[in-house]
């Protein structure tokens, strides 16, 4: 089920004309594209959110491209957007590299169930930094300490919560830890932690700037303290796909977290544009995003600097395509990009 956010309503998932070939998209014409989003109080949920107010004022000066809508539309998280647009339900998704790495490989969550396409790679939304955080008084001071406690994981439908498991598999740690596994929306998690049914979560802060906004709940309503990993715990996140360990200032808390430092395991997010969005289009919306990053930022400030189109392009995977119209643009910014194949899309 697709939930519409933001100004567009629910018409984000009708392509009109221009929506599809390569070059496609005229002056006269229309696209309206169907983005998948966690939900709006995520980090990329926010990210996208803010996208789509900057292409609504930008969009009608878009030529050859023509008007451009761009429809953020929450689906619950990463594999649900990539099933949604597997289903031809959006043509467009936020997404960690993480998971679609996880599709292209099919390993979990898609090892039982593959999809049979992953969109191209379009630009760099954010960087997550994922760490673990405990309530006062729980007896959690390091991650050993969290067996036989009241653990939330992120949602389970989340690509963040299969990386996040993935890392304590490796560990040799999620068999201890799953009896006491508490599975919460992000909704619910503030309240949870305040009636004392978690004991700690993992959480992240966003750019070095900011936590999403369900995290900035938990922190207004619950006293906590950052929980440092210990050794088994840094060779489980080392030898996780598309992560590794990195010890950062604490940042984003809205209190004293007990010390100034942290490890986590970080994640990379980008926008990744199907190949029924059409060259133009997609060329038009990087030019957006490298124009008008400013404005972006007023919507989510952990937006990456697309003022430097090196920034763009820094998170992308080896062996997926980029999406020509992104492709263009950024060789015509000098940005070498060289080593990912162009990507095609639909005549």
């Amino acid at each position: 089920m697709l939930k519409a956010t933001g100004i567009a309503g629910a018409a984000g998932i009708t392509g009109l004309a221009g929506c599809s070939g390569d070059g496609g998209g005229s002056g006269n014409g229309s696209t309206s594209i169907g983005v998948g989003i966690p939900s709006s109080s995520t980090t990329t949920g926010q990210a996208s959110n803010a996208f789509q107010r900057v292409v609504k004022e930008q969009s009608p000066d878009t030529e050859p491209a023509g008007t451009i809508t761009w429809n953020s539309q929450e689906t619950g998280g990463d594999p649900p957007s990539l099933r949604q647009y597997n289903q031809g339900n959006v043509q467009a998704m936020t997404g960690g590299n993480f998971v679609i790495a996880s599709a292209m490989q099919d390993a979990p969550p898609f090892s039982e169930n593959p999809v049979e396409s992953v969109p191209n790679q379009a630009f760099k939304i954010a960087s997550l930094h994922l760490h673990i955080v405990a309530v006062d008084g729980s007896g959690i001071e390091t991650s050993d300490d969290l067996i036989g406690k009241n653990f939330w994981p992120l949602p389970p439908s989340w690509g963040l919560r299969q990386q996040t498991e993935t890392v304590f598999k490796n560990a040799g740690m999620w068999e201890d830890l799953k009896p006491n596994v508490v599975n919460l929306d992000t909704g619910d998690v503030a309240g949870a932690v305040e009636e004392g049914r978690v004991d700690a979560l993992v959480a992240y802060g966003s750019g070095f700037q900011n936590l999403p906004g369900w995290a900035t709940e938990v922190d207004a309503r619950a006293n906590l303290h950052v929980v440092q990993p210990t050794d088994t715990l840094q060779q489980g996140i080392e030898q996780t796909r598309g992560t590794n360990y990195k010890e950062i200032e604490v940042y984003g808390w809205n209190q004293d977290m007990g010390a100034d430092t942290v490890g986590t395991f970080p994640s990379d997010f980008q926008f990744f544009f199907g190949s029924d969005i059409s060259r133009d289009v997609g060329y038009e919306l990087a030019k957006i995003s490298h124009e008008n990053v400013d404005a972006i930022q007023e919507g989510q400030a952990a937006y990456a600097d697309h003022s430097d189109p090196e920034v763009m392009a820094e998170v992308y995977l080896d062996g997926l395509p980029v999406h020509p119209g992104v492709y263009d643009f950024l060789e015509e910014q000098d940005v070498d990009v060289s080593s990912y194949e162009r990507g095609s899309v639909e005549e």
